[in-house]
């Protein structure tokens, strides 16, 4: 790492105040998605047991997030369940993620500064502020574990202090214990501190944080083995190139300049052309900073720089290895831990674009800069980036059922259980017929279908094909929704 870094940005108390901005406007009020209701409805159990029967018998990858579920529950128990309340439980992770950077590059004031301000602006901390979901959580833990390799790398003739220990032992915690994705890194980097010599000479100083933490790592070992031999649902989705390339779009910050995700799902390359002048603006300075960041190794010596391409290439590849193992689509989110690694590559970018001291040079950092706070305000405001809107959806299905008509519901069942849409079967009165795909059997044909996402919840397209077949036309639309009525009789 360098020695010397101008310390010319915003001071602490600025980048303090900043992340309070950044972690309350990123909070919205839209309507819980498909994920976030997946995990909503298990932690409103109002019993620890209760949460957990329902997480046991979800059967998908959300039991591999155990303190994460153990968390949230806790939170909904002091703040309530509302869309803000729950999103609301990433703000503490948020700030453990804020101090780790601080504390771990105190040596070095100029690249911590930019770093921070980054950290407070940057598109992907942004989308997962917003979002009841543990990567957040998990982001805390990574920055915890890297800035704990970090400041191992930056003193190798001295031993760390206890306090060293205790935040590492916690960052691994917590890595592993938000979600399984995050074992891999965690295993990967200790294999990597061990060759050190600060850390190998301050194992003497580790005794109290081993005992903390070994029983509760083993703990979440055996947790682990034990759900591998479970059942539960992975993504249909395969994995393909761009679907590859799309992690790291997601990474760098681009989200917010580009298309909304759902039709960056549907077709990610066609979907970026119209908006590749935005799109440039963050990718040509930033590659520009890349390409002398890179020339210099990332201010790191040659043996560092190995170091750290090893310890990030293991991981990544063996994470897209599993999704084509599983036939699972291997989003950003899953590369949560790698984000300090690219956080850390964009602030000593900006930091020597702006060193050299030439216009150019210094007008690219600025624009790279406002281009990832333009991509993070783009994806909390414009409406291309709104989440699948469960909530109207929801409503719109509870009128049409006050007024007795047949419902099918072809959406995700637990986005209909947090706004109190009733589901039934066929013929059961007064509630919404929950259908994936067409139904084997029902009585009769439906008056309003509300159909999501067809790729998930009509992969088949038989269903589309009987909305097609029986003149059924699309009344209103919501985000991630089309609204279906059957035609007037006579029509």
């Amino acid at each position: 790492m360098p020695t010397r870094t101008p310390a010319r940005l915003p001071a602490l108390p600025f980048l303090l105040v900043l992340a309070v901005a950044a972690g309350c406007f990123a909070l919205s009020t839209q309507s819980l998605w498909i994920d976030e209701t997946e995990q909503a409805v298990i932690v409103l159990h109002s019993t620890l047991r209760g949460c957990w029967n329902a997480l046991y018998m979800d059967h998908t990858s959300n039991i591999q997030m155990p303190l994460h579920f153990l968390y949230l529950w806790g939170w909904v128990r002091l703040f309530g369940g509302s869309e803000v309340a729950l999103r609301a439980s990433n703000i503490p992770w948020f700030f453990i993620g804020f101090f780790s950077i601080s504390h771990f590059l105190r040596r070095h004031p100029g690249l911590r500064n930019v770093t921070l301000l980054i950290f407070c602006l940057h598109p992907f901390v942004w989308y997962y502020l917003d979002e009841a979901r543990p990567y957040v959580m998990e982001l805390s833990g990574a920055f915890l574990v890297f800035g704990a390799l970090f400041d191992a790398m930056d003193q190798p003739g001295a031993p760390l202090p206890v306090s060293w220990w205790w935040l590492y032992g916690s960052g691994l915690f917590i890595l592993c214990g938000a979600t399984v994705v995050g074992v891999p890194w965690a295993m990967v980097v200790t294999l990597f501190l061990i060759t050190l010599p600060a850390f190998r000479r301050s194992l003497h100083r580790s005794v109290a944080p081993a005992l903390v933490f070994i029983p509760l790592l083993i703990l979440l070992a055996l947790y682990f083995a034990w759900t591998f031999r479970e059942k539960f649902r992975s993504a249909s989705l395969p994995m393909t190139l761009p679907s590859m390339l799309s992690v790291f779009y997601e990474l760098l910050g681009f989200l917010g300049l580009g298309p909304g995700r759902t039709d960056l799902r549907s077709n990610s390359v066609s979907a970026t052309a119209p908006y590749l002048v935005s799109l440039a603006f963050l990718g040509i300075p930033l590659a520009s900073g890349f390409i002398i960041a890179a020339r210099r190794r990332f201010c790191l010596t040659f043996g560092h720089f190995i170091f750290i391409l090893l310890l990030t290439g293991i991981p990544v590849t063996l994470t897209f290895a599993l999704g084509f193992l599983r036939h699972a689509r291997m989003l950003g989110r899953h590369f949560t831990p790698l984000f300090p690694f690219i956080l850390l590559a964009q602030a000593c970018a900006v930091a020597l674009l702006w060193k050299t001291g030439r216009p150019l040079g210094r007008i690219a950092a600025v624009l790279i800069v406002i281009s990832l706070a333009a991509s993070s305000i783009e994806l909390r405001l414009a409406p291309r980036h709104a989440k699948d809107d469960y909530r109207s959806a929801a409503a719109a299905a509870r009128q049409a059922l006050a007024q007795h008509k047949i419902v099918w519901w072809a959406a995700e069942p637990t986005g209909a259980e947090y706004y109190q849409l009733p589901l039934g079967g066929p013929d059961l009165p007064g509630s919404a017929f929950s259908v994936y795909g067409m139904p084997a059997y029902f009585a009769s044909p439906p008056d309003e279908v509300f159909l999501s996402k067809p790729d998930l919840f009509d992969n088949s397209g038989q269903l589309s094909a009987f909305l097609t077949v029986h003149h059924y036309f699309p009344a209103a639309r919501w985000q991630g929704f089309t609204l279906w009525k059957k035609p007037p009789p006579g029509t």
